[in-house]
């Protein structure tokens, strides 16, 4: 949940800046506390779907695009890594139905 909670904070934050708002500004058109903005970019509170829905509307953009991609939550890891990963599975999986 904290790995949701911090890439909802910073797809919040990059969204903001790419708008050239500041916290106060987006707080101010959404109807929240500055603060709150800040504590939701730092992934430090669980935001109400109603404050979800009143920040996607003063970024205007659509609620989907405040949630982060497994591409912002998972790792980065190398091709060459994520192929012993999958070997690796491959074979815990084979083991296991053997079992």
């Amino acid at each position: 949940m904290e790995a949701i909670r911090q890439g909802l904070g910073k797809r919040i934050r990059f969204l903001r800046k790419s708008k050239k708002l500041t916290q106060e500004q987006l707080a101010e058109k959404a109807g929240l506390c500055y603060k709150y903005i800040g504590e939701i970019e730092r992934g430090e509170v669980n935001p109400s779907l109603k404050s979800m829905v009143e920040v996607a509307t003063a970024l205007d953009v659509n609620i989907q695009s405040l949630f982060p991609t497994e591409d912002d939550i998972l790792p980065k890891i190398s091709h060459k890594e994520l192929k012993t990963i999958k070997e690796a599975v491959t074979i815990l999986s084979r083991t296991f139905k053997k079992l």
